[in-house]
């Protein structure tokens, strides 16, 4: 196959730039040409992705268990892309090819445990597809089991601390276990536990630091967040990993260190070409303006969140809505709401107790958001689940004129408090009412915590 032919056929006005020797760089020469779509790069794919990596594999015998195990590794990839655009019917055709390439590795070598890793992960990606997409899975013939797929995976680390054959595979399945419990279960012990595993061994590359932090703002605990991204790396040899400038700029926003978080923050916007969490760090540097009175930046920066990048995932979609709705923005709710989301639970209850709302009552927004404020504070603090679940009902209550997050988040965290308390039915019953919410914001990241219930 011609590659740099098909590349031109399908994109002629991109210059790509490939490398002919084995296909393992395909880019675009920005000096030369505009940067390609989406849809370009999808149809370019389509077109040369069974030649990708392909004569490298050719050169692996038959008789070894990599042949089938990386052929089944290049279709989980794709499935990943599939899903991430949800193109599900595409996902699961992908997922079966990668199953039936797993399941003859594995009757063939039943000793290689390198095949739980993408059999869990199978399983686990298959357990998440959406109930409305489950006729695709009946048509082709499989079934998922998250918990199962999360065994496997477990059993696999523990062979990999065990066993000197397979050590090199910890890390990769260490990253593997951290986003999929925090996107698939959520489950705070084996956060935690998985936070422990990789501080004990793999601070030596960015890829696992990147991994730690995630895991530790997860847990709330922002000052460890920001201890773990210091320990960066930085040399030549290194790919670019502009994302951990954008984390460590939300850590310092979190943490109420505005010149640091804007230093950051245009670092990341001015060394990433990409373009997501663009329009998240133009919105974050236009609050920084509002929150330190620099009011010559304010006009500039929301004009750059409507500008610049994309609005494909739940943090551009939100900072996209809040200049375009011309959110007003009350700044005392605005300081609670930076403590809260950087862990400093303790901080940002007294901030909202500070707040009287009576000054809040001829804006339906600020009311409501302040109620929300206080029931998640109140959670995190264990309080009482009767004034947790009160001061949710208290948002309920008001009218929701601008249709945003805090009515159906309110109705998924009482569903929550009850089923801790065991009350099952009552749970169920909250559960089901946030489906009767749509077109808000985060409605992607909440209804994917639904479907995992």
């Amino acid at each position: 196959m011609d590659l740099t032919k098909v590349l031109n056929n399908l994109a002629p006005n991109v210059a790509w730039t490939i490398n002919d020797n084995n296909y393992d760089s395909i880019t675009w020469d920005e000096k030369k040409g505009p940067k390609p779509t989406y849809e370009e790069c999808l149809k370019t794919w389509e077109k040369i992705k069974p030649e990708v990596g392909l004569n490298k594999l050719r050169k692996i015998s038959d008789e070894s268990p990599y042949q089938l195990l990386i052929q089944a590794e290049i279709q989980l990839q794709w499935a990943f892309t599939r899903i991430k655009f949800k193109q599900y019917f595409l996902a699961a055709y992908e997922l079966q090819k990668a199953y039936t390439l797993l399941k003859k590795n594995e009757e063939l070598y039943p000793d290689f445990f390198l095949n739980k890793k993408n059999l869990g992960i199978l399983k686990i990606l298959i357990g998440s597809i959406p109930d409305e997409y489950s006729w695709i899975l009946n048509i082709i013939g499989l079934e998922g089991n998250v918990n199962n797929g999360f065994d496997d995976l477990y059993q696999l680390l523990n062979i990999c601390k065990n066993n000197e054959n397979y050590n090199i595979y910890k890390s990769e399945i260490l990253f593997y276990l951290s986003f999929l419990e925090m996107n698939m279960r959520n489950n705070e012990e084996y956060q935690i536990n998985l936070l422990n595993e990789i501080e004990n061994c793999c601070y030596n590359n960015n890829l696992m630091i990147f991994c730690a932090a995630r895991l530790s703002s997860r847990l709330g605990d922002n000052e460890q967040t920001i201890k773990i991204l210091e320990k960066r790396t930085f040399n030549k040899s290194q790919f670019d990993f502009h994302y951990l400038d954008y984390l460590y700029a939300m850590s310092k926003f979190y943490q109420q260190d505005y010149v640091t978080a804007q230093e950051f923050f245009l670092r990341y916007t001015s060394n990433f070409h990409g373009l997501n969490y663009i329009k998240s760090a133009n919105h974050k540097l236009f609050l920084i303006s509002l929150l330190t009175d620099s009011t010559d930046n304010i006009s500039k920066y929301r004009n750059l969140v409507l500008e610049k990048g994309d609005a494909l995932i739940d943090e551009d979609m939100q900072a996209m809505r809040d200049i375009q709705n011309n959110k007003k923005i009350n700044i005392e709710l605005l300081n609670s709401r930076i403590l809260f989301d950087g862990g400093y639970y303790q901080k940002a209850y007294s901030s909202l107790e500070k707040l009287d709302t009576n000054n809040l009552n001829d804006n339906s927004d600020f009311l409501i958001e302040y109620y929300y404020r206080k029931a998640r504070v109140s959670q995190k603090l264990k309080k009482p689940k009767e004034i947790v679940i009160s001061l949710f009902l208290q948002v309920l209550k008001q009218q929701d004129n601008s249709n945003l997050y805090y009515h159906p988040m309110s109705t998924l965290q009482i569903a929550f408090e009850y089923e801790k308390e065991g009350n099952i039915e009552e749970a169920i019953n909250y559960f089901n009412k946030v489906f009767n919410y749509e077109n808000y914001n985060y409605e992607n990241g909440i209804k994917k915590v639904l479907s995992l219930v």
